[in-house]
């Protein structure tokens, strides 16, 4: 029992910033256009935000490795499948299903599709957004789930867990075997790298809640953002 509650009092002081976050920024929404630093084409976003779990992967491979040393091959082993799933269950939600990803297949279901460029364009059939888009489409009308909102609530819950903890956790203690001076430095630069990039997710969920969808889009995607890290890291603990 205590240790449920000690888990659930952890997991809020994780995910209770970055609900906050989102709920900020949508209540400071701004009827201008994005700034430069969060439009669609900026630094952050082309090589941040849309590669997201890129750079989550890097991370969580760092500190995997940096944890080896210290932990049994039953425990690494145990890590890199959670990573495997969690890599699935993006491309599930984002990039391909047995055909669209689920976020398309939800939107063309509630009634979006692709708005061709010209009257006689054929791409009106097309059920991916990148297939829509790469044919000079506009995917429009639909619930568009917010894939950033997801993506990156989703990477910061993942290295939470999975970097962050262990690390803070692996640094405070005191009945630990020796280690190294210079793993302790690789451990130490693992950690504040890890520590961040969650914060450039987290200023990247501010903007998104601040510029972009809708309360409901925003809201979906935070839900979905969440459900691995619930199911995975706080249900399978309190069962």
């Amino acid at each position: 029992m205590q240790n449920s509650t000690a888990r659930s009092r952890a997991a809020a002081l994780v995910l209770a910033p970055l609900l906050a976050v989102i709920a900020l920024g949508f209540a400071a929404r701004s009827p201008d256009a994005a700034p430069w630093w969060a439009a669609k084409r900026s630094v952050l976003n082309t090589h941040g935000a849309k590669v997201a779990w890129a750079w989550t992967s890097a991370l969580f491979a760092a500190a995997a490795a940096v944890r080896a040393p210290t932990r049994t091959p039953a425990a690494s082993a145990a890590a890199a499948l959670r990573y495997a799933l969690a890599t699935l269950y993006w491309l599930a939600m984002a990039r391909w299903f047995f055909g669209p990803p689920l976020f398309d297949r939800v939107f063309v279901r509630t009634g979006g599709e692709c708005q061709p460029p010209a009257p006689d364009a054929a791409v009106a059939a097309l059920s991916s957004l990148h297939a829509c888009r790469s044919a000079g489409g506009r995917w429009t009308g639909g619930h568009d789930i917010s894939g950033h909102c997801f993506l990156l609530l989703h990477s910061a819950l993942f290295l939470a867990e999975e970097a962050v903890a262990p690390l803070l956790a692996a640094a405070a203690a005191v009945t630990a075997p020796r280690q190294p001076p210079a793993l302790a430095a690789v451990r130490r630069a693992v950690l504040a790298a890890t520590l961040a990039l969650v914060a450039v997710w987290v200023f990247m969920l501010f903007a998104t809640a601040r510029y972009f969808h809708g309360a409901a889009e925003l809201l979906s995607g935070t839900a979905l953002g969440a459900g691995y890290w619930f199911v995975f890291y706080q249900a399978r603990a309190w069962l």
